[in-house]
């Protein structure tokens, strides 16, 4: 009895959680950029991401932000800006009670040059 009752708990367990995927939005880029400017691509795939948690669906401290992923991404490349940009949001369950959702933008790092010149 005692087996079947530890085997019905991680069942139960098992059932009561999992993950899901949305898409957030693409961009063609993160600011405008006309045909007199002049980048280069320093990382491809440039990824930053953002944390929220959730009990019972109300929301523990901040919630997920796309702002503070795409700082992130562009902080952790030190880069200008990203093109090419997606948004996608990522939520884990468990036990259905605890929800951690995760923002993460991902595009490709680039740095502005004037003349040939880093913009610092």
């Amino acid at each position: 009895m005692r087996k079947l009752l530890i085997s019905g708990a991680g069942m139960a367990m098992l059932f009561l959680s999992g993950c899901m995927s949305a898409p957030g939005g693409i961009a063609p880029s993160t600011i405008p950029i006309t045909s007199k400017d002049s980048y280069t691509v320093i990382r491809r795939e440039a990824e930053g991401s953002d944390f929220g948690v959730r009990l019972v669906g109300f929301p523990i401290g901040p919630l997920a932000s796309a702002y503070k992923a795409l700082q992130s991404a562009k902080e952790k490349n030190n880069a200008d800006a990203l093109i090419n940009v997606t948004a996608e949001n990522r939520y884990k369950f468990f036990l259905i009670v605890v929800c951690i959702e995760e923002m993460v933008v991902t595009g490709d790092a680039i740095k502005f040059k004037i003349a040939g010149e880093d913009v610092e």
